[in-house]
Order: structure tokens, then C-alpha cells, then sequence
């Protein structure tokens, strides 16, 4: 099956010189005028990769790389602009896309970095779906298990009522803090996890989020929001401490344990992210 490839452009010289291109040399290409019609035909489709101009009308390639991301966390973009706006090509590296070309785009340049970006695009899919794989066969490592590994049936119970549990829509922005509680748990649903506007995580059911607020309260720098109607249950780090002071001191140093590995396995989730999001630098330099 050959790869599918969106080119975003308002020129329609550029737009149809590139889809006509990469039509020739056997992928199926989709075209939108700019960032709304783009969005309008992803609700429909998703795309192997996407070739976005960033000064588009109605909605820019930087907006558009935004959305994207929030629709498609593993999308491959690569960004189309003059000379005079590269230090915007770079900003839109840093927000997430994978590679920029400056116009006029030369057609061997143009396929190299089409053919690096589908590579690429293909490894992300691959490795995404043996985590996918990996979480289904092996329940027991879900983040909410394994913090309270240990806990007997009582002492779950009793530790997960100390949450309160609340519903978003899509596109809320969750609340974090003592107020509301800084740890949460999935109950259902979807949420992205953001750092300087950047997509770095998705939670889903059985994931937690914010459990190094119980070492340091003020640690928490990311921002949750909504990608469907998600149930999350909110634990106050004040309830939680006054939780163990009424239990004996080998559950509390069983939770520590927990908490630590918990964080040690989004540290190397984390860190096996980034290599894979950035990698390939070899072939980067190479275009």
C-alpha cells in the first residue's frame, strides 16, 4: 500500500507542483489551501506524512503543526519556507516537526526528506504499536497497579477513595494543585500532557499522573488537557500523607518503593520517546 502525504499550501503553483511530483514517484497525495481545509479533511483521514507551508491565511502552519499534534501525537511534518523565515522553520522544528525544506524546493532534496520522514513516520507506528502490544499482554505494569503494588484489597480500596473524581469534555484544561489535587488517576478517557505547548505524553485508562508532587509539591510543570470526555480521580497530597499516618510504617516505605519505580518507568519511557521523536539524526543531516 503506497504512503499517503498531505501537502498544505495556499500557492496553488507550489501545492500542485508537489503533489504532481510525489504522485509520480507513486504516493497517493491530498492537498488542502490551508490550515482550516487541511484540519477538515484529517478529521476524515489520517496521513502518513504532511508537507505544511507556515505562512498560510485563516490558520498558519505553526497553529496548524499545533492541532495536528493534538489529533495525530506521532504525525511527521515537514515545514516549507523562504530564507528569509528559516528562524520560523526552526521554531516549528522545536514545536514538533521533523524537518524543514526552503523554497524553491529542489525535487532530489524534496524526496530525500520524504523518504527519511516515511522512514521515520514507519518506526514511530512500529514502536508505538509494541508498546500498545506490550501494555494489553501485561496489565500488571499499568502506572495505577504498579503504584499500588503491594496494597491489600482493603488498603486499595480505602487509599482510592481518597480521590475525588471528576469529568472533563474535550479540550479542558485539567486543574492542578493542592486545591484540587496534583495526582490523578485515569478512570476513562483520553488526555495529551504538554511542556512549553509541546505534546510529550498521552494518558489514557489505568495511567496516573503527578505522583513526584508527593516528594516535591512544587515539581508539577506540565500541563493536562482533554482529547475526549475523560473521568479522572484527584488525590490531595494532604489526604494521601494522613492516609499513611494512620497505617503502619512498612505500607508507607512499600509506596515509597512503588512511587520510585513508577517515576524510574516514565523516566525511561520518556527518555526511549525522545530518542525516537528526535532520532535519526544520521538521516537528517544527511538531507
Amino acid at each position: 500500500m503506497s504512503h499517503k502525504i498531505m501537502v498544505v499550501d495556499d500557492e496553488q503553483n507550489i501545492r500542485e507542483i508537489i503533489s504532481e511530483f510525489l504522485q509520480e514517484t507513486g504516493y497517493k497525495v491530498t492537498v488542502a489551501v490551508d490550515g482550516v481545509d487541511a484540519l477538515d479533511k484529517v478529521a476524515f483521514e489520517q496521513f502518513d506524512l504532511y508537507i505544511i507551508d507556515v505562512y498560510m491565511p485563516r490558520l498558519g502552519g505553526l497553529e496548524l503543526i499545533a492541532k495536528l499534534k493534538e489529533i495525530q501525537p506521532l504525525a511527521v511534518i515537514i515545514v516549507t519556507t523562504g530564507y528569509s523565515s528559516i528562524d520560523v522553520a526552526i521554531k516549528a522544528i522545536r514545536t514538533g516537526a521533523y524537518h524543514y525544506l526552503t523554497k524553491p524546493i529542489q525535487a532530489e532534496e524534496l524526496l530525500k526528506v520524504v523518504e527519511s520522514g516515511l522512514k521515520h513516520s514507519s518506526d514511530l507506528a512500529e514502536s508505538s504499536a509494541q508498546l500498545n502490544d506490550s501494555a494489553q499482554t501485561a496489565p500488571e505494569k499499568q502506572s495505577e497497579l504498579l503504584l499500588l503494588r503491594g496494597f491489600t484489597s482493603e488498603q486499595t480500596r480505602d487509599f482510592k477513595n481518597l480521590g475525588v473524581v471528576q469529568t472533563y469534555s474535550y479540550g479542558d484544561t485539567i486543574p492542578l494543585g493542592e486545591d484540587k489535587g496534583s495526582l490523578v488517576f485515569v478512570e476513562s478517557g483520553k488526555l495529551n500532557v504538554y511542556h512549553n505547548k509541546a505534546v510529550v505524553e498521552t494518558l489514557k485508562e489505568g495511567d496516573i499522573w503527578g505522583e513526584e508532587t508527593f516528594i516535591n509539591p512544587s515539581s508539577s510543570f506540565t500541563v493536562l488537557k482533554a482529547q475526549s470526555e475523560v473521568q479522572l480521580r484527584h488525590f490531595q497530597r494532604r489526604k494521601i500523607m494522613e492516609f499513611f499516618t494512620y497505617n503502619d510504617e512498612t505500607l508507607t516505605k512499600r509506596y515509597m518503593i512503588n512511587l520510585i519505580q513508577c517515576m524510574y518507568m516514565k523516566w525511561r519511557r520518556s527518555i526511549f520517546k525522545i530518542g525516537l521523536y528526535s532520532g535519526f539524526n544520521s538521516d537528517r543531516q544527511g538531507v
